[in-house]
């Protein structure tokens, strides 16, 4: 199936050239924090830096939400990517009442959906796509651990799981991540079926 060739394509180009480092950035910022437990209660500024992508488990084509729309004029296949068990190391320091110290945090997420989309034009052969970071599939679905291990440092991992405006800061650049040149190269090679069957 079409679909599923280019996805292998495009998971080959993400595992040797993209899965850690600089081309999936993510942004330094502070997030500020008030949350307690436990007798131990954080209210301050939280500064995460130095952050990348340690790891991904897995990722492969998910049919579930695989939709073909042929037209007289294109045809278009919609299919996603998943990542399972992304892992995200990040540095930080905190400035909270009673507590000042540095730390670092490996936040490990379930899931992540990626949208894979293609299409055909009919008049002029031209194949274009798009892929792009959508969602955590499941925000129950985060881990957390800090070190040092003590009290403060585990109330800010536990902030990451359980405080959406805390957490989405550092999603923001994941929804900035650039797929296209890899999605390019992968149409460019793989090519587009003139058997209708074969999609």
């Amino acid at each position: 199936m079409y679909i599923e060739k280019v996805a292998k394509r495009v998971v080959d180009i993400l595992e040797t050239r993209f899965i850690t480092g600089p081309d999936l950035p993510i942004d330094d910022y502070t997030a500020s924090i008030n949350i307690s437990s436990e007798g131990i209660r954080l209210d301050g500024n939280i500064s995460f830096h130095s952050a990348f992508v340690a790891r991904i488990g897995a990722i492969e084509l998910n049919m579930q939400g695989f939709r073909e729309n042929r037209l007289d004029t294109h045809v278009a296949i919609e299919a996603s990517l998943l990542w399972r068990n992304i892992g995200v190391a990040l540095d930080f320091y905190a400035d909270v009442e009673g507590y000042q110290g540095t730390g670092t945090l490996l936040v490990t997420y379930g899931q992540f959906s990626l949208p894979l989309n293609t299409r055909r034009d009919f008049a002029t052969g031209e194949v274009t796509g798009s892929l792009y970071f959508m969602s955590i599939n499941n925000q129950n679905d985060i881990v957390v651990v800090g070190h040092p291990n003590n009290g403060y440092v585990q109330m800010i991992a536990r902030g990451i799981t359980t405080n959406f405006e805390f957490r989405d800061h550092m999603l923001e650049p994941f929804r900035r991540w650039n797929f296209q040149n890899l999605l390019n190269i992968a149409l460019a090679e793989i090519p587009y079926p003139e058997d209708p069957i074969a999609i």
